[in-house]
């Protein structure tokens, strides 16, 4: 008896080598600070009390696409500061504010220099 594979399916070390490990390059936030508007990738905040973190704007066109996203794995309420950058379907515009459980998430993509953004476990004000 032979054993075909399902058609479209892929072993887990195939779907990583085509899709890339999201938490790849993944760079850890254990003290407050700026994060590199310019720099995508994933952020997981690791700090064992609030964590206060800024963002500046991307380059308009330029970086349009550009995709950074913040984890929190500390059941802390955590900021992320702009200067009305975040585009959030309402007219929350500047703080990004994690709730008290640890797992929340700000995906952010870069759009005409703002930030589109959508959360959960987290809110916009």
């Amino acid at each position: 008896m032979s054993y075909q594979r399902n058609i479209g399916a892929y072993l887990q070390t195939e779907q990583a080598a085509l899709l890339g490990n999201p938490l790849a390059g993944q760079y850890l936030l254990s003290v407050n600070g700026a994060i590199d508007p310019h720099t995508p990738g994933s952020y997981v905040i690791t700090k064992g009390s609030i964590c206060a973190l800024t963002l500046g704007a991307p380059l308009a066109g330029t970086e349009d696409g550009l995709q950074i996203t913040i984890y929190s794995s500390t059941a802390f309420q955590h900021t992320l500061t702009t200067a009305g950058l975040l585009q959030t379907g309402a007219a929350a515009v500047n703080t990004a504010t994690w709730s008290t459980s640890a797992g929340g998430q700000v995906i952010l993509i870069a759009f005409n220099g703002k930030w589109i953004a959508d959360a959960n476990g987290a809110v916009f004000s």
